[in-house]
């Protein structure tokens, strides 16, 4: 019998949340491998990334210790002692990673069939191995006392994920051959998903600025570029080169999906100065500026040049470029009868700021249903719709307004990467595009009430998050915290 399912990507699949990679069972493959005759996951090998919260660092799990020590709010007078805190809470990371148990073998097997990796792009499919990325360890490492984050987490997380036995015989397999080894040692594969790409653009909103790729970036081994926004001809070349290792791996159904729109998640935040509301969009959803969203509106709009930020029109030319990415994706799939699944139409109609708060994603009636025997009536508005969008997390519980409460929830602390509840509307969006070209799907009865239980931000978000300025004021001007996002796309 063949393999259900195998998926590669990069972060999105690996299941990063909130800043790490932890719980992999949360992780949309691991979603879709429960319908797919595995409720329990006793036969969908993923690798384990539970050590010390996760890797490189588990806001969530930050947070929530600050809010134990020192309750909702940081005093000024606590703040010695909150980085004392944080700085033994980041040691034992770093050790765990860098020194101790995760650097050593895995026994998740010697073969996964969650192939994500955090950090990769496009061109990393087929050159990144557990070989090459302990040459760059051995030749990169180094001990920083002042941003103790586990370094080169990408490489680190190639490792674990590649190779988790650090056996000599798979140390050469990337993405691509442990895909055909699955496939040639299983009985073949019968669903294979293919979602990288976006790692070729993401680094323009966390940078906030623009660097081209040239044309040696194509051939260039990861930790040999600079880019952060790939010319669509360049993006091209590598699918084209890429699209004949998918179609020899032989899968039975290949899925491939579309890149979303990476100015649309939180981790950007858009201001136009003076104007709040729809008035602050252009007619087709822009604003004048984009800054971290660590940034104060009123703060960035005293004085825009004091802070880093991309401009409306870049934003703009960002996304044609992903529209462009994307328009390669769909015509390869059409040459090759591969499968789409557009995910960055969804995420375009989840875009709640984007359109004036007028969101038309179809949110699955099972969700609502599970938000309301779960206990989360309040995440449920008046007229039926799920109080679910893509906004940063805030909690406003005295507001008088309900729908002003609970603000975001489909994006995690880092500000990019989804929610639990938002990997079950990816992970339902593959079962419906299976579903619909005759793949059998067994959802178990109570799949969507695990994912709410699984999302300790929808079920228990940290009190902290009541003073949301604070707090974000306190993460990414006294920690390390905001070097996270680089380490998230392979830069660090």
């Amino acid at each position: 019998m063949a393999v259900p399912l195998v998926a590669i990507g990069d972060s999105l699949t690996h299941g990063v949340t909130s800043g790490g990679v932890c719980r992999t069972d949360i992780a949309y493959p691991a979603l879709i491998a429960r319908c797919l005759g595995d409720p329990d996951l006793k036969q969908f090998k993923r690798p384990d990334f539970t050590g010390e919260g996760g890797l490189p660092l588990n806001i969530e799990q930050l947070l929530r210790l600050l809010v134990d020590k020192f309750g909702n709010k940081i005093d000024f007078f606590e703040i010695p002692r909150a980085l004392l805190a944080v700085q033994n809470k980041l040691d034992r990371v770093e050790d765990f990673w860098e020194r101790g148990e995760g650097t050593k073998a895995s026994d998740t097997g010697t073969l996964h069939h969650n192939l994500g990796v955090l950090g990769f792009q496009l061109g990393d499919f087929d050159t990144l191995t557990d070989a090459v990325c302990r040459r760059v360890l051995q030749k990169k490492q180094r001990n920083n006392l002042l941003q103790q984050l586990p370094e080169l987490a990408m490489y680190r997380a190639t490792r674990r994920t590649l190779n988790p036995s650090l056996d000599r015989n798979f140390e050469w397999y990337s993405q691509f051959t442990a895909a055909k080894e699955v496939a040639r040692t299983q009985n073949g594969i019968e669903n294979l998903i293919f979602w990288l790409g976006a790692n070729n653009c993401l680094g323009t909103v966390i940078s906030l600025k623009i660097n081209w790729s040239k044309p040696q970036d194509i051939d260039n081994l990861a930790y040999e570029r600079s880019c952060n926004l790939w010319q669509p001809e360049h993006f091209r070349k590598i699918l084209d080169r890429i699209v004949l290792q998918i179609r020899a791996i032989n899968a039975t159904n290949v899925f491939l999906a579309t890149i979303p729109h990476v100015t649309i998640p939180p981790v950007s935040r858009g201001i136009t100065p003076g104007r709040t509301g729809t008035d602050a969009l252009t007619a087709d959803g822009y604003y004048e500026f984009y800054t971290h969203f660590w940034i104060w509106d009123d703060e960035f709009s005293k004085n825009p040049e004091q802070y880093p930020h991309l401009v409306g029109a870049e934003a703009k030319l960002i996304d044609s470029v992903i529209d462009q990415y994307n328009q390669a994706i769909k015509d390869v799939a059409d040459r090759e009868g591969f499968h789409v699944v557009d995910l960055c139409e969804k995420l375009d109609q989840l875009a709640f700021r984007r359109r004036g708060g007028q969101v038309t994603y179809p949110f699955p009636q099972e969700l609502i249903d599970a938000l309301q025997t779960n206990g989360l009536p309040h995440r449920i508005a008046a007229s039926g719709r799920p109080l679910l969008d893509t906004r940063y997390i805030r909690l406003t519980p005295n507001d008088n307004n309900q729908e002003n409460r609970y603000r975001g929830g489909l994006i995690g602390l880092d500000g990019f990467h989804p929610t639990p509840v938002c990997y079950g509307l990816i992970a339902d969006e593959f079962l419906l595009k299976m579903n619909y070209i005759g793949v059998t799907i067994n959802r178990p009865q109570n799949w969507w009430s695990d994912i709410v239980r699984s999302d300790g931000l929808l079920m228990e978000p940290p009190e902290n998050l009541e003073h949301l300025e604070n707090t974000l004021g306190f993460l990414y001007h006294h920690t390390p915290v905001k070097k996270i996002l680089d380490i998230l796309r392979g830069t660090s």
